[in-house]
């Protein structure tokens, strides 16, 4: 999660209702979600669940990537 600098604050909180307030960080996810100071740490969750998330190493990964 990055904190937007003051020139990027033009986007809105993705957890709010629409346009209600400006967010003031971003995650550095596939999925871009910005968030305000209030949703912060719903924004961190995610973000380390989405990092959980691909630190597993099923078997079907080892049998397919394993091999090269």
């Amino acid at each position: 999660m990055k904190k937007l600098k003051q020139k990027q604050l033009g986007h809105w909180c993705s957890y709010c209702e629409p346009k209600t307030t400006r967010a003031g960080y971003v995650n550095s996810g596939v999925v871009i979600k910005y968030s305000c100071d209030e949703h912060k740490g719903q924004l961190l969750t995610e973000e380390k669940q989405e990092q959980e998330r691909d630190q597993r190493y099923t078997e079907a990964d080892n049998q397919t990537w394993g091999r090269l």
